[in-house]
C-alpha cells in the first residue's frame, strides 16, 4: 500500500468520523422568524406550551421541560395538560384549539410535534460460542482448536431517532411568528430525546431574539 493511498484512507476515515459525530448530536435543522414580531410582548403575558407526543407520560415530560426552560428566560408558561379538556391533538389553526387558547388568556403559544425520525440503528444481540476441545474465548465467541460455534442470545434491538417541529403563534392574531425543526440521534431513551429536542429548540428561539 502506497503512502498516498494510506493518506487517502486516513482522510476518508476522519471525514466519516466527523459525519458520525454530527449525526450523534441533537440539532436544529431549520428555522424561520417573522422579523416584524415584537418579542417584548412575550414577557408581558403568558405563553402556553403544547406538546404533541403519542404518549401521555412523554407529553407531560415535554411540557414540564418547556416550563423549566421558559421560566429561566423570564417567560410565564402554562402547560396545556393543566387545562382540563384542552384539545392538544388539534392542529394549530383549528377552531377548537384557537378557542381554547383564547379562553386560557395567554398572549402566545408554542406547539411542538414530536415524530419518529429517519434514523434507525439495529444493535445485534450478544453472541455465545460453544466448542468441544481446547481453545478459548475470542471477542464474544469461543474458539476451540480452530473450530467453534457462536449463536445469539435473544433478539436484535433497534433504537430510533426523533424529530420535532415547533411553531410559536401569536394568540390574538393567530399569526405564526417563529418555526423550527430539530432532530436527535438514535436512542433507546425517548424521555432524554424529547428533553434534548426541547432544549435545542428553546435555545434557538433565544438566539433568534425572542427571549
Amino acid at each position: 500500500m502506497t503512502t498516498n493511498h494510506l493518506v487517502r484512507c486516513l482522510l476518508l476515515a476522519l471525514g466519516l468520523a466527523a459525519v458520525l459525530a454530527g449525526c450523534a448530536t441533537t440539532q436544529m435543522n431549520a428555522q424561520w422568524r417573522d422579523p416584524a414580531f415584537d418579542a417584548t410582548a412575550l414577557k408581558r403575558g403568558r405563553m402556553l406550551v403544547v406538546c404533541r407526543v403519542p404518549d401521555e407520560a412523554l407529553r407531560r415530560n415535554c411540557e414540564d421541560q418547556w416550563v423549566t426552560l421558559l421560566l429561566a428566560q423570564g417567560i410565564t408558561p402554562v402547560r396545556s395538560y393543566s387545562i382540563p379538556g384542552f384539545p392538544w391533538t388539534s392542529g394549530d389553526g383549528s377552531p377548537e384549539l384557537r378557542a381554547a387558547v383564547a379562553t386560557s388568556g395567554v398572549g402566545a403559544y408554542a406547539s411542538m410535534s414530536v415524530v419518529a425520525g429517519d434514523l434507525t440503528v439495529v444493535n445485534p444481540p450478544a453472541q455465545v460460542g460453544v466448542g468441544v476441545s481446547g481453545g478459548g474465548h475470542r471477542g464474544g465467541g469461543f474458539s476451540v482448536g480452530g473450530i467453534g460455534i457462536s449463536f445469539p442470545i435473544g433478539g436484535a434491538t433497534a433504537t430510533h431517532s426523533l424529530g420535532a417541529s415547533t411553531a410559536l403563534v401569536d394568540a390574538a392574531s393567530g399569526r405564526l411568528v417563529w418555526s423550527g425543526s430539530a432532530s436527535t440521534p438514535a436512542s433507546s431513551d425517548p424521555v432524554v430525546q424529547v428533553a434534548s429536542l426541547t432544549q435545542v429548540t428553546v435555545e434557538a428561539m433565544r438566539k433568534a431574539g425572542l427571549f
